[in-house]
């Protein structure tokens, strides 16, 4: 036991501040809570903890955008050590996209900052009459009108509220989204997002403009040496990875061109996996014609993000952070988009605006496919003409969407939403439980079919990675449901020990080497298998959750195109997903839970 600098009795050895905040915005008060040693232990930080406190704090069947709905920030013990990769930090709250449980994460900075405020996590509940900001710092929580702020975009909220408190805080706010309650509206901070979900949403529906951080307060590091050798095998290891280096030279977006070649790459609204003009949007185009530098999160060798700019014409200086693989696919191919300087510009207006690009880019795909077919007329659309590769159009509906001005209004509540509003349009509404899908088209590899329709907030990519790590194996067959179910929950576990220590999965940790991290930072003595353990505790709370919600193994399916409609193209041609019920059955039976997806009691 040792006494933080505020005098908060903390039980841990290093890596806890041992102390989080709920914040109730209703009555702008605040309290503070000791973080016990066994939630800890039982779900380790970051998506864990903030999975078992939303599951105990707040009932089930509640409105996501109700006041009576919790937003939760929690890092994990990891953050603020400067190991590598580990500026990261978890939202979670109840998706206003799908009802399901919702974790996002970000990067950037803020992840230190947070950590740094001697609080490991925040509840935040209620909602506010007024427009506010809040701003958390050692002492606690004070709550300032938000009015000057109000309908600013991202960068200059961060602009004026840090010129409030000083260029050290560091601010996640949202954008016009946010406010309006689009279901897809994000969290920024700098040019990093918690994106996917619409934790924006909920922040809007508690009026809530934007959380700062700020303090010096650095969590203790029970064994020192053994910190440091551990790190040095880390980068040992990450020194010896070449995709690594290929992070390095070209972003995520490097990964378009390997994802083409798959036949993976959705394309106009997933009619195609390959698309004729990916060469001129993957991420040797960027960063032969767009980069300025790089850029990376703190604490982070990689430096897997960039600074592109537009050259040239009349958005001439335009830049942006990225974009990266999602965005640039589901803003670009999935669109029909071939020209880097409109994505560079869709990008942007997104993180400006604070939309998930993921999103956003699948709502106007699916809104093109419905014009084309006849669902959608200029009538609806506000006198557009919705056509593949109209980049100027793109543009025009990420502003409507953000206002929920017009017709933008209706896509801003989602693809799943609009198709009950459009008989006909089920079989390419292109979600999994209410989520736009992510950018790979599981027809090319079906383990990630498995992993989209068992992700706890659906059509997700972050869960594992499947299509990417199955693909550079070595004599897999990618088109059979054989063995898939095994490797989808050992990559789920992966990514939910990632989440829960809040570890960057692009820094490529060997996951054997996180609880070495984590018992050298928290004095623990963790094996891999006692964080596999942990981590199943928190697949099944979240299955819980969800089960509470009404979902059952009716929802864990995909889109009808994916299942009757095979590739016409690419690599994967002919192939359309079979077997999902088989790997369903076999991933149930991996997690203890019966065939209808239940846990036991």
């Amino acid at each position: 036991m040792h006494i933080n600098k505020k005098g908060a009795c903390v039980m841990f050895n290093g890596g806890y501040h041992g102390r989080y905040v709920i914040v109730d915005l209703s009555h702008k008060t605040f309290r503070v809570e000791q973080l016990s040693e066994s939630l800890a232990a039982e779900y380790l930080g970051g998506r864990g903890i903030g999975t078992k406190l939303l599951y105990d704090l707040q009932p089930g069947k509640i409105d996501p955008l109700s006041p009576e709905n919790h937003l939760i920030i929690f890092t994990g013990p990891l953050n603020g050590t400067n190991a590598p990769g580990t500026s990261r930090i978890t939202f979670i709250t109840k998706s206003p996209a799908g009802n399901t449980i919702n974790t996002t994460s970000m990067g950037g900075a803020f992840p230190n900052g947070f950590k740094r405020t001697g609080f490991d996590g925040m509840v935040i509940t209620g909602a506010s009459a007024e427009r506010i900001w809040i701003h958390l710092a050692p002492d606690g929580v004070t709550f300032h009108n938000a009015d000057d702020v109000w309908g600013l975009k991202t960068s200059e909220t961060e602009r004026v509220i840090k010129e409030k408190l000083g260029a050290a805080c560091r601010v996640a706010c949202i954008g016009p989204a946010g406010e309006n309650q689009v279901r897809f509206a994000a969290v920024v901070s700098e040019t990093r997002t918690a994106g996917r979900g619409g934790a924006g949403a909920v922040m809007g529906s508690k009026n809530l403009k934007a959380i700062a951080v700020s303090g010096d307060i650095r969590p203790r590091i029970a064994d020192k040496q053994a910190f440091d050798e551990t790190v040095k095998k880390v980068r040992a290891d990450q020194d010896e990875n070449p995709s690594l280096v290929g992070m390095q030279m070209n972003g995520t977006a490097g990964l378009i061109s390997v994802v083409n070649a798959m036949g993976g790459l959705p394309t106009r609204n997933f009619q195609r996996g390959t698309f004729e003009l990916a060469d001129e949007i993957a991420g040797s185009a960027i960063t032969e014609h767009n980069r300025i530098k790089s850029f990376a999160c703190q604490s982070c060798p990689v430096g897997c993000g960039l600074i592109a700019a537009v050259k040239n014409g009349a958005r001439a200086g335009l830049t942006t952070e990225g974009p990266e693989y999602e965005s640039a696919v589901m803003l670009g191919s999935n669109l029909g988009i071939g020209d880097r300087d409109i994505i560079i510009a869709e990008n942007f207006l997104c993180d400006e605006l604070g939309l998930d690009t993921i999103s956003t880019g699948n709502v106007i795909g699916f809104a093109i496919e419905c014009f084309e077919k006849g669902l959608l007329t200029e009538k609806d659309t506000d006198g557009l003409v919705l056509r593949w590769g109209d980049g100027e159009c793109a543009l025009k509906l990420i502003e409507k969407i953000a206002a929920r001005e017009g017709f933008g209004g209706r896509l801003a509540e989602g693809v799943a939403r609009l198709s009950q509003e459009l008989p006909g349009s089920e079989t390419f509404a292109m979600h999994v439980k209410g989520l736009e899908l992510a950018a790979y088209d599981p027809r090319a590899v079906f383990g990630q079919a498995l992993s989209y329709a068992t992700a706890p907030r659906g059509g997700e990519h972050g869960r594992g990675g499947y299509m990417i790590v199955e693909f550079f194996m070595p004599d897999v067959d990618l088109y059979t449901h054989e063995g898939k179910a095994v490797r989808a929950a050992e990559l789920a576990e992966n990514a939910a020990i990632f989440d829960s220590a809040c570890l960057c999965s692009f820094n490529f940790v060997p996951v054997a080497l996180v609880p070495e991290l984590i018992n050298a930072v928290v004095g623990t003595a963790y094996t891999l298998n006692d964080l596999r353990v942990m981590v199943r505790r928190i697949i099944t709370l979240e299955r819980r959750f969800n089960i509470r919600e009404g979902f059952n193994r009716k929802d864990d399916t995909l889109p009808p195109r994916l299942l009757t409609e095979p590739l016409p193209d690419g690599m994967a041609a002919g192939k359309k997903v079979e077997g999902l019920d088989l790997m369903l059955d076999e991933y149930y039976a991996l997690r203890g839970w019966d065939k209808n997806g239940n846990p036991p009691q």
